[in-house]
């Protein structure tokens, strides 16, 4: 019988996981597709600058992790900040990541009805999804994170045999002019770009959960960051390589196109019934962990012991919000004003403001320890 209520120690292996699923789930929905938008035939170096410019803004975040051993970032917040203007950066998070995981649940249902199930209602879909993940949710964090940790590699698999079996398909000049919709838009997207790596802030957020320090933390971002990266600049650079400008404009889920594509000969054909298989377990991962977090975040903001009474009013919430864009297209266009315009503010900017003053301030553990060495 599992105890609910015992304390959960990650090691970093689940952490890494955990996160380099949240990352890459984006994938299989339309980040392909929007990287072509922002920078046409050079979208995957929107991608590839978006990665190393995350991977400075860690280190950032990672080093005000150092300077508060062993607390959470909304302890952080509370410390650095005060009592009230650390609730409000908070609620702001918890916000953030409850509505992005919203939508996220919406865009993984519409993507079913687009595939699979077409006379369904989102509605119905919506549960489908929502009732599982509520259940793992309150089985709890140990639970997701090992479950990634087992999926992981399968996925890694399944997504690596979709990008070769296109290898037919792949034509490299489609991939010029190099520099796509130009220079400026190419760097202006790369810096709205980090908000697609911004899924990094949950190792900040489930310190309290690890069983390794800070420094290891850090490691773990910088691995995640940079596999990730990695791994999209792959998928985009197939994707482009396989349906030339404007095409890849059209398609609302990319990855689903390309596994539509394979064509090994007469018995190797519609294999993307079985992508829909990894598609929707990875959906189920992401939405479990996102949820997560979500409950981690309000716990602790609002210093409750346990989480799991929240899971009800969570669960009526997020199923609301998700019901809330008119249709695929409104939910797709909110998405994208939220995640790619402004959660970067949230995730990445906040966290190295309040690193900034807690330098200022003088804030921490560290300077007390330079303190007690004087």
């Amino acid at each position: 019988m599992i105890n609910l209520n015992r304390t959960v120690k990650l090691g970093y292996s689940e952490a890494a996981a955990l996160v380099m699923l949240m990352m890459g789930a984006k994938a299989y929905l339309g980040y392909p597709r929007m990287m072509a938008q922002f920078g046409a035939t050079a979208g995957w170096l929107i991608v590839l600058a978006g990665g190393v410019i995350s991977l400075g803004l860690w280190l950032g975040i990672a080093a005000l992790l150092s300077r508060f051993p062993g607390k959470s970032l909304m302890d952080i917040n509370v410390s650095v900040l005060g009592q009230y203007a650390g609730l409000v950066v908070n609620v702001l998070l918890f916000l953030y990541i409850m509505a992005t995981t919203s939508l996220l649940l919406r865009l993984f249902s519409e993507a079913v009805i687009l595939t699979a199930l077409p006379e369904v209602p989102i509605s119905a879909v919506n549960l489908l999804y929502l009732i599982p993940v509520f259940f793992a949710v309150h089985l709890g964090l140990e639970a997701i994170s090992r479950s990634a940790y087992i999926s992981v590699p399968f996925i890694l698999v399944g997504t690596l045999a979709v990008v070769l079996a296109m290898y037919p398909y792949w034509d490299a000049k489609q991939l010029l002019p190099l520099l796509g919709s130009g220079l400026w838009p190419l760097l202006k997207n790369s810096l709205l770009n980090i908000s697609a790596f911004s899924e990094v802030v949950a190792l900040a957020i489930l310190v309290p959960f690890f069983s390794f320090d800070a420094k290891i933390t850090k490691k773990v971002g910088v691995f995640c960051i940079a596999f990730v990266t990695v791994s999209l600049v792959i998928i985009t650079v197939v994707y482009l390589m396989v349906f030339p400008m404007p095409g890849a404009l059209e398609n609302l889920a990319p990855f689903y196109q390309m596994s539509r594509t394979i064509y090994l000969g007469r018995f190797f054909q519609r294999l993307e019934s079985v992508f829909i298989l990894f598609w929707t377990f990875t959906a189920f991962l992401r939405l479990s962990a996102g949820v997560m977090i979500s409950a981690v975040v309000l716990q602790r903001t609002l210093k409750i012991p346990y989480y799991r009474p929240l899971l009800p009013a969570l669960a009526v919430l997020m199923y609301s919000l998700a019901l809330t864009p008119a249709d695929l297209l409104q939910a797709v266009e909110v998405d994208n004003i939220l995640r790619h315009d402004y959660g970067w503010v949230v995730t990445f900017f906040i966290p190295l403001v309040i690193w900034i003053i807690a330098l200022w301030r003088k804030k921490g553990n560290a300077h007390a320890q330079e303190n007690r060495q004087g």
